[in-house]
């Protein structure tokens, strides 16, 4: 859903915005998160859809939402709903969560490996990439039995695949 993310982009840069300004990270986090929970929702959000106007849609999860959000969040709700984008509030959580990375300085990593991992290991490769990107590191791990040997880490959009598995692949392309 590329177009999602399209139009997803702008509102959760202007949320962001905004959350920096007053301050209110961890409050927008929660909102949008609540928000983005909503609209998940087939049921609400074909209800969302069905209403009499975007304003009534608004009036709705505004309702529905009660004590969630404040005044910004609930003005957000407004431009969203007036633009009829509510199918759209699960990319702009997305969004906000790399944003909110991207500021609080925290590298997402993933780690695949044929095995699992050890303690001692994987505090060792956060602190060579904490040091090497001059962040914190987020680290998750997958386990791929399929890759034989050695590990495949992906850094944001760099992919650094040292696994036996594509070793042998390049290995039998260079003999043929």
């Amino acid at each position: 859903m590329a177009e999602n993310l399209t139009i997803a982009r702008p509102y959760a840069k202007a949320a962001f915005d905004s959350a920096v300004e007053h301050n209110a990270l961890d409050q927008w986090q929660n909102m949008l998160q609540a928000l983005a929970l909503a609209c998940k929702d087939d049921g609400i959000l074909l209800f969302l859809k069905n209403a009499s106007s975007p304003s009534a849609a608004s009036d709705s999860l505004l309702k529905l939402l009660d004590g969630i959000l404040d005044e910004y969040g609930q003005n957000f709700v407004r431009v969203l709903g007036e633009n009829a984008r509510f199918e759209v509030l699960p990319e702009i959580y997305d969004e906000f969560l790399k944003l909110r990375k991207e500021h609080d300085k925290v590298l997402s990593v993933v780690l695949t490996s044929a095995r699992p991992i050890g303690e001692s290991e994987v505090s060792a490769l956060k602190d060579k990439l904490s040091a090497k990107y001059g962040c914190s590191v987020s680290l998750s791990f997958q386990i791929d039995p399929s890759i034989v040997g050695g590990a495949i880490l992906q850094i944001g959009d760099k992919v650094i695949d040292a696994s036996v598995k594509t070793s042998i692949k390049n290995l039998s392309s260079t003999l043929i």
